[in-house]
């Protein structure tokens, strides 16, 4: 699981889950890049995004809602963009880097049914969502995250959504676990449980 949803979304549950199954051990690993759930003895991933095809198994557990934001003081500074490609004028961008091949995910858009993806030269690329968030709350430039990591910073003013109408679709998570792999009765309340909590923290209601 990535930094920013571990924080943001399954850890402030967990203590329930704790409750309700005492017996049962968590094992937590945090980090953006993925595992490989057989050679790494991985029980399941929690994972964002498209998925390829593979022989693992994947339940859809919600999806979250990605916000363009940045700093009042950015926007005072370089003005509020009306439409996705004034990005493209003088605009700095903090770009999130793919963990896997250092790659910029691009600014997606939505509006209408017309998607359009923002690539340009950005100010900055991170490669961890918890220091991707904190160069924009620093004021680097713009950034697009999920809603649930700046809810707050959203609410008390620290940053502020811009190109709402433009807002990409929702962005899926699932819980994905190898087809070869015995489900244990501990496996099986954990995704179960997960079915039934996650979907609306990561909707960031």
């Amino acid at each position: 699981i990535g930094g920013s949803t571990a924080r943001d979304v399954l850890i402030p549950i967990l203590p329930e889950f704790m409750t309700r199954y005492p017996d049962i051990r968590i094992d937590l690993g945090v980090s953006d890049r993925s595992v490989d759930l057989i050679s790494d003895n991985v029980d399941c991933v929690i994972r964002g995004g498209p998925l390829e095809s593979s022989s693992l198994v994947a339940r859809h557990i919600g999806s979250a809602t990605l916000i363009t934001c940045a700093t009042p003081a950015y926007l005072k500074t370089f003005g509020t963009p009306a439409y996705p490609d004034e990005l493209k004028n003088g605009h700095r961008l903090v770009s999130y880097l793919s963990p896997q091949n250092g790659r910029a995910f691009p600014f997606r858009f939505e509006h209408n049914g017309e998607k359009t993806d923002i690539k340009v030269d950005y100010r900055i690329g991170v490669n961890e969502s918890n220091a991707h968030l904190a160069a924009g709350l620093a004021g680097l430039g713009v950034i697009q995250t999920f809603s649930y990591s700046i809810a707050n910073a959203l609410a008390n003013g620290t940053l502020v959504e811009i190109l709402q109408p433009w807002r990409p679709a929702p962005y899926p998570f699932h819980v994905v676990y190898p087809q070869s792999r015995h489900v244990t009765h501990r496996l099986r309340v954990f995704i179960d449980w997960l079915l039934e909590r996650f979907p609306q923290r990561v909707a960031g209601a």
